[in-house]
């Protein structure tokens, strides 16, 4: 005697257990490849979903991802959405070819006229098979959403997809749960129980599965790794004269390379495009970046005098993630690998086993090898004023410091002087700062500021720094001489960094609602702290506007490609 389960197969009978309905049905066994196949899929679906869940709690309208905040999985989990998302949908198609090889389509045939089936058991089987389809669909969206996120983030609003993407993920914890009672009205226990219980059967259609499967993750990592958008860095017989115009002959020659970047803060649907051209003369490379940019935001954390004492301008500088009172920014990163974030993304409250988490709860940035991703951090109102980049890196994690803010791997490369610094000393327990400086004439530098608006929406047309020469040690004789409500910068500009920090100069301009950033550096800086600008180099831009942490990201890297 036989039977035909639920999954197609004829399966001789065996011990009697309770169905829902009381009666005695015989025990059923599954065949192994679809057992292998569907806890794949179980574990794949589990690791997408929870992964996504965390690179989610980026983006600042994801309270619903939050709220499952222990069951996302922490750390570099941008590569494990990517692999988990490629194993869902090879499996998904393995177990297509398995049926297809075995002539068992029949098991996802859909006839809902069976829904009204005066069999118990016909209807739901009708049910279960229309719950597959379900999944499926689910399936769909997810798989063709991702992709466009991924792969062809195009100038087209990304949040939308990534709010349909988001509740796919979570549609699929209701489709879970609808498909455990769905097979348990089915068949009951046997029916939840013949996935525990697999027998040998089908291993043609089972190698067929595992070929056409290991074709399409292959087919997959191939498309990730293979097929990459390119710097060209031409060959200039006369160098950019870096002055924030990017008039020069040599830019109007060379290859623009185009990256869309998005989920940034301030920014219209949080995206923006960043244009990017590079030359070189076989010693040094000149790089040029332009991004739309609405306003000149140079209100870096200013300085306004209280009844009570100085106080920094801010809204949410206690947790490292001020988005009202900040200077536009950009960042460059040159990495060896072409991994998502250049293998470098820590995403959770801690990230790290044994080191302290951010304050703001979103991660940090660290190497898991020992390798350095060379990072350009480009502060439009710090670096601006000494007309550099900060050169910058992640590397493995290092030590905490007491009273310190943790930063994972981030930090400046080594200087042995110049740069800039910031006017004043905080403490935890007082509302109030410590000024180290003064200006020598505060009515020149607030001339030069050129009025003040506490709106981030409003542009700021003057200078919001303060020359290290224009300053003298704080004396409260002078500081009771300024009236309350005075506004000063707070940052003091000495001179460039000289050093490795210093490795890397720039000028930016902002004109008509564009960011115009010319950068230098020597092709190979011979520092540890450093990567080449070479073949088999990465590249990765970051926009920041008036925000501290909350920048834009693309997930595929510019492969450079240096011209003799």
């Amino acid at each position: 005697m036989s039977l035909r389960t639920g999954t197609g197969a004829e399966v001789p009978a065996r011990a009697h257990l309770s169905s829902p309905a009381g009666t005695k049905v015989s025990r059923q066994r599954a065949d192994l490849p679809t057992v292998l196949l569907h806890w794949g899929l179980v574990l794949a679906l589990l690791l997408s979903v929870s992964t996504g869940w965390r690179i989610a709690t980026l983006g600042e309208g994801s309270t619903m991802a939050r709220w499952v905040d222990a069951l996302s999985l922490q750390g570099n989990v941008s590569w494990l959405h990517f692999a988990s998302a490629t194993a869902l949908v090879a499996l998904v198609v393995a177990y297509f070819a398995f049926l297809w090889r075995l002539g068992l389509l029949g098991r996802l045939s859909l006839r809902l006229a069976s829904l009204r089936s005066p069999d118990r058991r016909t209807r739901w089987q009708a049910v279960n098979r229309l719950v597959y389809w379900v999944a499926l669909l689910l399936l769909a969206v997810s798989a063709v959403t991702g992709t466009l996120m991924y792969f062809a983030p195009l100038p087209v609003p990304f949040e939308p997809l990534a709010m349909l993407h988001r509740w796919v993920s979570w549609a699929f914890v209701g489709y879970i749960a609808l498909h455990v009672v769905a097979q348990w009205a089915l068949g009951g226990v046997a029916q939840l129980i013949k996935l525990f219980t697999p027998r040998l059967a089908y291993g043609a259609g089972a190698a067929l599965a595992l070929g056409v499967g290991a074709a399409v993750a292959a087919a997959a990592v191939w498309a990730d790794r293979g097929i990459l958008p390119s710097l060209q860095v031409a060959r200039a017989s006369v160098a950019p004269v870096l002055d924030g115009e990017a008039n020069d002959p040599a830019w109007a020659t060379a290859t623009e390379a185009v990256v869309h970047t998005s989920r940034g803060h301030g920014l219209d649907d949080g995206q923006v495009t960043v244009r990017i051209k590079a030359v070189h003369d076989g010693r040094r490379a000149w790089l040029l970046f332009r991004w739309p940019d609405a306003t000149r935001s140079q209100k870096h954390l200013p300085l306004v005098k209280t009844a009570t004492g100085w106080k920094v301008m801010q809204t949410n500088l206690a947790v490292n993630d001020e988005v009202h009172f900040y200077e536009d920014k950009f960042a460059v990163m040159l990495t060896r690998t072409s991994v998502v974030g250049g293998d470098t993304v820590q995403l959770g409250g801690q990230p790290l086993s044994g080191k302290p988490g951010p304050v703001h709860g979103m991660g940090l940035h660290s190497t898991s090898d020992g390798s350095i991703a060379d990072v350009w951090h480009w502060k439009s109102v710090r670096t601006g004023a000494i007309n550099q980049i900060d050169d910058n890196y992640f590397g493995p994690p290092m030590e905490a410091r007491q009273g310190r803010r943790y930063t994972g791997g981030y930090t400046q490369d080594p200087h042995t002087g110049g740069g800039f610094e910031m006017n004043y000393l905080s403490s935890p327990s007082s509302p109030t700062v410590r000024l180290k400086y003064l200006p020598k004439d505060l009515a020149a530098v607030q001339a030069r500021m050129k009025g003040f608006d506490p709106d981030p929406a409003v542009g700021d047309p003057g200078q919001f720094w303060v020359a290290r020469g224009d300053v003298e040690p704080y004396a409260a004789e002078a500081d009771a001489r300024i009236p309350v409500g005075t506004v000063m910068p707070s940052v003091v500009a000495d001179r460039p960094f000289e050093g490795d920090r210093g490795d890397v100069a720039a000028h930016a301009t902002w004109k008509d609602g564009w960011w115009t950033l010319e950068t230098s550096r020597l092709l190979d800086t011979g520092s540890k702290f450093d990567q080449p600008i070479a073949n088999g180099i990465y590249l990765w831009v970051s926009v920041f506007d008036h925000s501290q942490v909350r920048h834009t990201r693309h997930v595929r890297p510019l492969q450079i490609k240096v011209q003799p």
